[in-house]
């Protein structure tokens, strides 16, 4: 019969590689999400704007200076 500490040194090797698991597991996720925002950003600059879509703002005005006269 095993001792209670062999016992305990099994579970926190087994919870261990369970954690180690979750922890690749939850990366691949991330890795995946992000290469995919990447492909569809890539995807979005190839397609052409019109000129519908562009707005106009003066060169030499920042954004908190556009909307003032």
């Amino acid at each position: 019969m095993p001792s209670v500490q062999s016992v305990y040194t099994s579970l926190s090797i087994i919870s261990l590689g369970a954690l180690i698991g979750m922890g690749v597991a939850v990366g691949s996720g991330v890795s995946m999400m992000s290469m995919a925002m990447y492909e569809e950003e890539e995807k979005n600059k190839m397609t052409a704007s019109s000129v519908a879509e562009q707005s106009f703002r003066p060169a030499g005005r920042g954004f908190a200076a556009s909307g003032t006269k």
